[in-house]
């Protein structure tokens, strides 16, 4: 069951403020066309007592609008809290690879297991092979269904590697944990096949991103993976800001 929340009037504006202040990933979609992307926030302003931010686009954006009279912008992010938040672009201005956007009247926040993203425990990493190569990522956040990352010690030959082979389904990959306690051992989670669903290079960051889906996990691996979901869930909760009504 989802639980759907309205956000609405001046927690909007905190919300954006925490954005960009936080540097948080905005996952970035055309409702008209076959076109998606990482951005950030750049920039909030105001004008006439009407806020907009703007993000960058990239030229696969600016390749999808050509064609298109009338487009908006499906925008989602998960927040400090932890939790998924969506919403449609009505009013937008292309300028020299930015968008200026009118912020929302609404902002729907959704509460619900699968969505659930939680930003991942500093030291969280995930390992995968290619080609007999193994690649490292840091965990930028995590649920029980998949993750975002970053790739580290990406030498140019993985990177072509990577380009190369272009894998869709990763076959035994490791989701390690760090341990709360000095005195514990790091917890890994097995994970029998990931869906790679996007991979980029971030032009913000110039970090090569993935986004992940767990697509066969063992039941024994799940409970476990769920276990030490919802221990860090309740520490990072117990930590979060509340929004201002």
């Amino acid at each position: 069951m989802v639980n759907v929340e309205n956000i609405q009037g001046d927690a909007i504006l905190q919300l954006f403020k925490e954005l960009q202040q936080d540097k948080i990933p905005i996952q970035i979609k055309l409702t008209n066309g076959d076109c998606e992307h990482l951005s950030y926030l750049k920039d909030i302003r105001k004008q006439k007592r009407t806020h907009y931010f703007r993000i960058d686009y990239n030229e696969d954006f600016q390749k999808a609008i050509d064609d298109l009279d009338d487009w908006r912008l499906q925008i989602e992010f998960t927040g400090q809290d932890g939790i998924l938040y969506a919403f449609q672009t009505n009013d937008s201005d292309l300028s020299g690879g930015t968008i200026w956007i009118k912020l929302p009247d609404t902002i729907r926040r959704y509460q619900r297991r699968g969505l659930f993203r939680l930003e991942a425990p500093h030291g969280t990493r995930l390992y995968f092979h290619v080609n007999q190569t193994r690649y490292k990522l840091f965990v930028i956040n995590v649920s029980l269904s998949g993750t975002l990352g970053v790739l580290v010690s990406l030498t140019r030959p993985m990177e072509q590697a990577l380009n190369l082979n272009n894998p869709k389904i990763l076959e035994n990959v490791e989701l390690m944990f760090p341990a709360k306690d000095n005195n514990d051992d790091d917890t890994t989670v097995n994970i029998k096949r990931c869906q790679i669903m996007r991979r980029e290079r971030n032009p913000q960051t110039q970090k090569y991103e993935c986004a992940m889906k767990f697509t066969e996990i063992t039941e024994d691996e799940q409970k476990k993976l769920t276990e030490l979901f919802y221990q860090w869930q309740r520490d990072y909760l117990r930590k979060r800001r509340p929004f201002k009504t």
